[in-house]
């Protein structure tokens, strides 16, 4: 059984700020401390999962709530965004969340889209309200433990970006008026380090899709040192204090006719009465396979991605070079059993690691 109310959540992205004062306040605090990010639409935890927790010192989890996405049918603007793929809570893990759990912090993250930040342009004010609302009601419907800061996670770009700064100052005025003594912290992709700092209180950012995922050529866009190495020289002087995230993931990626057509997984290339290997990263269709409700076609290519430990080891020394021992934390992105095993304890420890 899930912790989810159907009316609940149905209404929390309809209402605004409004004053409330039950939850006693939260001292805001930033501890360095071993992290990771969870980015699943079911928090299931098992055993295994609070073993590797436990090992690894883990401090504080960026727990993805839901994510904000436009309602291409909404007839007023004010309606535009809508919540999508909200996190659901097992009630074993419930438990867990309270009991187990209960010294780790928890850092609810809302993923917003451009296509609706754009729409909420000029009215940002009204998105702020019920991001900040929604969070403070799923946080107190699930109890989850130890929130003091909430985070935006957005790919703002030059024309979205006073809008995205918009956002931030209004949800900053939300907690206040929440009663809620919270930070506010946002995501910071690679390119936005040469960009104005965002009005929050830290930032994460988020070493992964360094490269084109969607160019024939590129052979590993999560994370590639080469790619990555041209970015850094905004990291020494960047004026936000700043943690780090690392890709622990990998995926496929299917191209036909070398355009891009999307995502795909669980395929097996190996097999090799079906595909034949181009070169250490893409594999040819030999024949028409089909894959779930479509087909991979003669001829396509599946490139197979995967965050390399040489690599991620790579980019973190090429950062911590650069961050001239600025305190900070090093999360995992990230937390799935299934991705993580193929990495040993020593290797998840070095890449969680700060060096002095």
């Amino acid at each position: 059984m899930l912790r989810v109310n159907p009316i609940i959540l149905a209404l929390l992205f309809t209402i605004g700020c409004k004053q409330q004062s039950s939850q006693p306040p939260v001292e805001p605090s930033h501890m360095e401390t071993n992290s990771v990010y969870y980015w699943k639409t079911v928090l299931n935890l098992d055993s295994t999962n609070v073993k590797f927790l436990r090992d690894h010192n883990i401090g504080r989890i960026y727990m993805r709530m839901f994510d904000v996405v436009e309602d291409t049918y909404a007839s007023l603007p004010k309606d535009a965004a809508i919540p999508n793929a909200t996190i659901r809570i097992n009630d074993d893990n419930f438990i867990m969340l309270r009991d187990t759990l209960a010294d780790i912090e928890v850092v609810p993250v809302v993923y917003i889209a451009l296509d609706a930040l754009r729409r909420m342009n000029g009215i940002e004010g009204v998105l702020a309200n019920n991001i900040a609302t929604r969070v403070r009601n799923m946080v107190q419907y699930n109890e989850l433990p130890n929130v003091s800061e909430i985070q935006l996670d957005c790919d703002w770009t030059p024309s979205t970006e006073k809008s995205f700064f918009c956002l931030c100052d209004s949800v900053k005025s939300c907690l206040g008026k929440l009663d809620l003594q919270w930070d506010l912290s946002s995501t910071i992709r690679l390119h936005q380090l040469s960009k104005r700092v965002p009005p929050v209180d830290r930032g994460v950012l988020m070493v992964y899709n360094t490269g084109s995922f969607n160019d024939p050529d590129t052979k590993n866009s999560i994370i590639d040192p080469a790619d990555v190495e041209p970015y850094l020289k905004h990291l020494g002087k960047y004026q936000l204090h700043l943690d780090v995230a690392y890709p622990t993931y990998s995926w496929q990626l299917l191209f036909h006719k070398r355009n891009f057509k999307g995502l795909v997984s669980n395929v097996d290339v190996s097999d090799t009465t079906k595909f034949l290997r181009k070169d250490e990263s893409q594999y040819v269709a030999k024949r028409d396979i089909p894959y779930n409700n479509t087909i991979i076609r003669e001829g396509d290519i599946v490139r197979t991605e995967s965050s390399q430990y040489k690599d991620i080891i790579k980019v973190k020394n090429q950062i911590d070079h650069r961050l001239l021992g600025k305190p900070h934390s090093n999360i995992i992105y990230h937390f799935d059993s299934a991705n993580l095993s193929k990495y040993n304890s020593n290797e998840i420890q070095s890449i969680l690691s700060v060096t002095d």
